[in-house]
């Protein structure tokens, strides 16, 4: 019989996470290791189990059937270890574990984001609990709730995956922009003409769908496919694209006139901000609780 130790734990969670990284040398960031030191951690694993984890070369970092076999125990091992630790938390009356939590990018700036002040409020009912905060976008959100790498997740869900429950939280304006050195600068806001806009490059988020959901965007020629914001921001203000942002998030060029919104009055549309979690997974006292704050903030409370 094989005893764990805290020790083999560690070591589980490197592997876990130089598997989800994809590799050692990207992992480095992640664990806050250097390449020789995962690389040592990793062979200590190997010897232990008698077992070969991985294969790195020229075809790159890949798992052997028995790490794949290794990595599935792992994760069972490590989330029951996790709900122990929630148990405990709860027996003795406290919030305790990790909390797991994925959000797009740049929802800072949005005054109906109300994320920093419920991590705010749970941090002072529990000093113990370790909070997780990845950015990443809406489908990278649900795969992590999905597979149980994120407890929830908040963003701009356009459809909806059968394991999950979305819950509404509020509506995010957006509105199509140009730059100072654009041709329409000086028109817009509001002098623009709507046929001027067509054959104009445009800047796309690459996990949304505009120019299909907004009917007018059809004559406009994709010329670069982005995944996050600030990528979009940075095209717009080179005077070359068009693109759309949330106004909370672009006020601060506009006040800096260094952009400027296209016909507000025909091209304003709004995101849905939606929560999620997975139906089938236990809600933790810790997510039970950032939730309710999160509401709160929602509610005006």
């Amino acid at each position: 019989m094989i005893k764990v130790t805290d020790f083999d734990l560690r070591l589980l969670r490197i592997f876990k996470t130089v598997s989800d990284c994809g590799g050692f040398s990207a992992a480095e960031s992640a664990l806050n290791m250097n390449l020789s030191t995962i690389s040592t951690h990793m062979a200590d694993l190997e010897a232990r189990l008698g077992i070969r984890l991985c294969e790195r070369g020229r075809r790159g970092f890949r798992l052997t059937e028995e790490g794949h076999s290794l990595y599935r125990a792992a994760e069972r091992l490590l989330e029951s270890v996790e709900v122990f630790r929630t148990d405990i938390g709860e027996i003795r009356g406290q919030i305790s574990g990790e909390l797991a939590i994925g959000v797009v990018d740049n929802t800072i700036t949005d005054a109906q984001s109300h994320i920093a002040r419920a991590i705010g409020m749970l941090k002072q009912q529990s000093r113990d609990l370790e909070i997780r905060l990845e950015i990443k976008s809406p489908r990278e959100i649900e795969a992590g709730v999905l597979e149980r790498k994120l407890h929830l997740g908040i963003g701009p869900f356009r459809d909806t995956q059968p394991g999950l429950i979305y819950e509404p939280l509020y509506r995010e304006e957006i509105q199509l922009y140009c730059g100072a050195g654009h041709p329409l600068f000086a028109l817009a806001p509001d002098d623009v003409d709507m046929q001027s806009l067509s054959g104009l490059d445009y800047v796309a988020r690459g996990y949304l769908r505009e120019t299909k959901e907004f009917g007018i965007l059809t004559n406009l020629k994709v010329g670069a496919s982005v995944f996050h914001m600030e990528a979009v921001a940075t095209l717009i203000l080179s005077g070359k694209f068009v693109g759309y942002l949330p106004t909370h998030y672009a006020q601060h060029w506009i006040r800096q006139d260094l952009m400027r919104s296209l016909r507000p009055d025909h091209l304003t549309h709004h995101a849905e901000f939606r929560l999620i979690t997975r139906k089938d997974r236990e809600t933790t006292v810790a997510a039970r609780a950032f939730l309710d704050a999160l509401r709160g903030g929602a509610n005006g409370k």
